[in-house]
């Protein structure tokens, strides 16, 4: 397995005094994975025991990982969702020991993913009032309508991300029961991660999911934690040390996110 390069960068006076559940840990970063950096870094095994919770994708890109309750779960691009082996590399994600120590409380009647985001940032304006930290949130409920999307896995030499969009495969479903794992990051971590917020969802059953693309949730519980320890391991693969990783980016980050 490649080498690890480890990066911290503390919100807080002294990175010993932080709780592990205040530890966000990334894999790689996301200007890396436009450009096309898929290689797995770290296994499935060594992230769990980075977090319960988290985002992310796998080895040459082949769908988008719900990290839940400990459990990866890979939402393909067939539709498919399927627990992968500890043996599986991942090359970009997030995970935390997820605890709800902002908030935990009912949403309701949310008629789409700008709504959404717009709720659990009203959320933590009334409680720390800080945009300046990381969050996490988890929303359990009961959706009306979901969209969701996957990537399949890419051959070298890898295509740009954004290259791959036209590729990738979108699913809606309707009356839907599950959850959504959502990170928040601040603007000034812009090209290292996405700022603002990054949002997946899986099927309470875990046969449905994906990257979020649109949502109407009826009734749902919110819970709510923020991080204020930031830990990113980079790859040290030749084709990441080539890479010029500080142009902006942004532009293609809005391309993938968004629907065809």
């Amino acid at each position: 397995m490649m080498g690890i390069l480890l990066l911290t960068l503390a919100l807080v006076g002294c990175a010993s005094t932080s709780k592990e559940t205040d530890t966000l840990h990334q894999i790689s970063v996301l200007n890396a994975l436009l450009l096309g950096e898929y290689d797995g870094i770290i296994s499935v095994g060594e992230l769990k025991e980075l977090g319960d919770t988290g985002i992310g994708t796998f080895d040459t890109l082949e769908g988008e990982m719900i990290l839940l309750d400990g459990t990866v779960y890979q939402a393909k691009a067939d539709g498919t969702v399927v627990i992968p082996d500890d043996e599986v590399l991942v090359p970009f994600a997030m995970a935390v020991h997820f605890e709800a120590d902002i908030h935990e409380g009912s949403l309701a009647n949310i008629v789409d993913i700008n709504a959404l985001k717009a709720a659990l940032d009203q959320t933590i304006a009334r409680t720390s009032n800080d945009f300046n930290r990381f969050y996490a949130a988890v929303i359990t409920g009961s959706f009306s309508s979901i969209r969701v999307r996957s990537v399949p896995g890419q051959t070298k030499p890898y295509p740009r991300l954004s290259a791959i969009a036209a590729e990738q495969k979108e699913y809606e479903y309707q009356d839907e029961k599950g959850t959504i794992v959502a990170f928040r990051c601040p603007q000034y971590v812009n090209g290292i991660n996405m700022p603002t917020w990054h949002l997946h969802f899986l099927s309470s059953d875990a046969s449905r999911g994906g990257h979020l693309l649109e949502a109407t949730l009826s009734q749902g519980n919110l819970r709510m934690g923020d991080m204020k320890t930031y830990q990113i391991q980079l790859p040290s693969s030749s084709s990441f040390a080539s890479m010029d990783i500080a142009n902006d980016l942004t532009k293609e980050t809005h391309a993938i996110e968004g629907v065809k």
